[in-house]
């Protein structure tokens, strides 16, 4: 008998949510293009480690990858566009749930992983037609997003302690 199911579980549910290895590089929203032009990073670049503020930026960012996301999300069996799963997110984060979101880890665990109502993961469905928990991709995401934000935060430092140490320009006298 267990074999029989063992048997049905591993051929009834293949297809159905894919399990790849978390650090597969191309389970993330989308291209990353244009991070350094959202908003969420810019505002992130400028805010202190651990902030409420910058935890603001994070779970805004989240929802800008989705938002612009081409794949398909399907939340309760029902397929959404990148704009509506974004949509859905927002209006479940700031009505359902955010006097409980304090960071983007809450955010994932409270409002995008799943439906409270029926307890189906959210999943995101690629162009192969393979689909993966968001909660895969949005953990990915939102190590980029750290990474890509420790990395500019270093730069900039760098080039302001470059610019300190470099003598100023002298000016040439002007003849007369």
């Amino acid at each position: 008998m267990f074999f029989l199911l063992l048997l049905a579980v591993l051929f009834l549910g293949e297809g159905c949510v894919s399990s790849p290895p978390k650090s597969d590089p191309a389970l993330f929203f989308g291209a990353h293009e244009d991070e350094e032009t959202s908003l969420a990073f810019k505002r992130a670049l400028t805010l202190e480690a651990g902030s409420q503020d910058l935890e603001q930026a994070r779970i805004d960012y989240l929802l800008e990858r989705i938002g612009k996301s081409p794949y398909n999300f399907i939340r309760n069996k029902s397929r959404y566009t990148g704009k509506r799963a974004q949509a859905h997110l927002r209006w479940k984060y700031f009505f359902r749930n955010r006097w409980r979101v304090k960071t983007a880890q809450d955010f994932i665990n409270w409002v995008a992983t799943g439906s409270k109502r029926t307890g189906e993961p959210y999943l995101v469905e690629f162009p192969d037609r393979k689909r993966y928990p968001m909660r895969t991709l949005l953990l990915n995401e939102l190590q980029f997003f750290d990474q890509l934000v420790d990395k500019r935060k270093l730069e900039i430092k760098e080039e302001a302690k470059r610019k300190a140490e470099s003598p100023p320009a002298t000016e040439e006298p002007k003849s007369p």
